[in-house]
């Protein structure tokens, strides 16, 4: 049986994720969440900046974080995400923000769709380019 694929970054929080009193800001979370999206479709030959180019957008239609633990300035963490598409326009991603000892600090969800950016209208078919990369994403 195939395992699904797991798609990884690791970040370290810097003073500019944290607050005064040294704990990962809410808000830094989904800028990881974002880094971790555009890496993975990268990796399977995807590049946002040429998706968007072409007249194509994946927006954040809604999210969920549950933190479970705090982040801690000068901590180093790896951000491991699943996609899960199938033939909806909406594509999940769930992710997980994991400390050194591989313990689950936050939870996240994220459901994007992909859009023409022209009219903001939600693409139902595919272009092939992108079916194939979604496929390497899902596994």
């Amino acid at each position: 049986m195939n395992s699904k694929p797991v798609w990884k970054i690791k970040k370290i929080v810097l003073p500019q994720h944290a607050d005064h009193a040294g704990v990962m800001w809410h808000g830094a979370y989904f800028n990881w969440l974002e880094e971790s999206r555009i890496n993975a479709l990268l990796e399977v030959g995807i590049s946002y900046f040429e998706l968007t180019k072409k007249g194509f957008d994946l927006p954040l239609i809604d999210s969920s974080i549950k933190y479970k633990y705090p982040l801690f300035l000068g901590e180093k963490i790896t951000v491991e995400s699943e996609f899960n598409i199938d033939k909806s326009p909406r594509v999940n991603v769930i992710s997980k923000f994991l400390n050194q000892k591989k313990e689950i600090l936050t939870l996240a969800e994220v459901n994007l769709v992909l859009i023409n950016k022209i009219n903001f209208s939600i693409i139902r078919k595919r272009p092939d380019f992108l079916s194939e990369a979604f496929i390497k994403l899902n596994g």
